[in-house]
């Protein structure tokens, strides 16, 4: 049976994968060294399967010491679902996809407690905000938002130091246009 497109993009290892090819294309070695405690047989059996789904692709390969080097990258849009494929997931699934995503995100928070923590100078934080808009407006704070992620989002260096923002966006449930009273 194969597998959705979902089940390949929500699972820990490969969501590293993906995290660290948007930024930019990388070798195995290059990957290795961001996607750390994987070991290199694993990092390859995912990457095959990123491949085979056509989410990732070799851009390069070169002769190194008597080695092909690849470099992968991320195939524009192939990690994103789709509103259609969403559309086909079941309640139940959609709860078990989303309890996965929280579940990389609660052992991010888990490794980040365990590590010197100082909140305040790192920058952590969670919040929740409810934004009263529009459909339009939300399509223009969309695409706002989408332009500031890439602004910054690809800006990694030797100097900088990772911050992970999660985003979940939930509207409010639909009623038939009555308020909740």
């Amino acid at each position: 049976m194969k597998q959705r497109k979902i089940d390949i993009v929500l699972h820990p290892i490969r969501m590293q994968l993906i995290k660290a090819l948007v930024r930019k294309p990388m070798t195995v070695q290059e990957l290795l060294y961001d996607v750390q405690d994987v070991a290199q047989a694993t990092l390859y059996r995912h990457l095959n399967l990123l491949k085979e789904h056509h989410i990732i692709r070799i851009k390069e390969e070169r002769q190194v010491r008597g080695a092909v080097e690849k470099t992968y990258e991320l195939m524009e849009g192939a990690a994103i679902i789709s509103a259609e494929e969403a559309g086909s997931i079941t309640k139940e699934e959609h709860q078990r996809y989303f309890l996965r995503y929280f579940a990389m995100i609660l052992k991010q928070f888990d490794d980040y407690l365990e590590g010197d923590v100082n909140m305040e100078q790192d920058g952590f934080g969670y919040n929740q905000i409810e934004l009263a808009l529009t459909d339009e407006e939300f399509q223009s704070f969309t695409l706002e938002f989408s332009e500031l992620i890439k602004r910054y989002g690809n800006k990694m260096n030797s100097h900088a130091r990772k911050r992970t923002l999660s985003t979940i966006l939930l509207p409010e449930k639909k009623n038939g246009g009555k308020k909740n009273d």
